[in-house]
């Protein structure tokens, strides 16, 4: 294995175990009303995986890379919210590993046939 694929790896771990740690944490308690937000927030965060995934084919603006650094300031705000709003992110999160780890499983396994 290379260094960039165990690097890949260790991220991708990394990922799924904070993601599933944060749902435990937060679902339990949760009722129907959160699940549905949770489940529209994991379909959104498919849709957003196929959204860059066709971006990044095309290229995308310099600007663009900028864009992350919002995004992990507001990361450290996520504990402010209430426990409704924090499982519709990590589920939003989720769906967007998932896509991305089936994207990989599937190209992965389309090169060793």
């Amino acid at each position: 294995m290379t260094r960039n694929a165990l690097l890949g790896f260790a991220l991708i771990t990394f990922c799924v175990a904070g993601i599933v740690v944060g749902i435990v944490r937060v679902g339990p308690g949760s009722n129907a009303a959160d699940v549905g937000i949770a489940l529209v927030a994991a379909a959104l965060g498919v849709a957003a995986f196929v959204v860059v995934l066709r971006t990044g084919r095309r290229g995308q603006p310099p600007w663009t890379k900028w864009l992350i650094v919002p995004a992990l300031i507001a990361a450290l705000y996520i504990d402010r919210l209430p426990e409704r709003w924090q499982l519709a992110l990590l589920a939003l999160a989720g769906g967007y590993v998932g896509a991305f780890l089936t994207t990989v499983i599937a190209r992965a396994v389309r090169l060793t046939r």
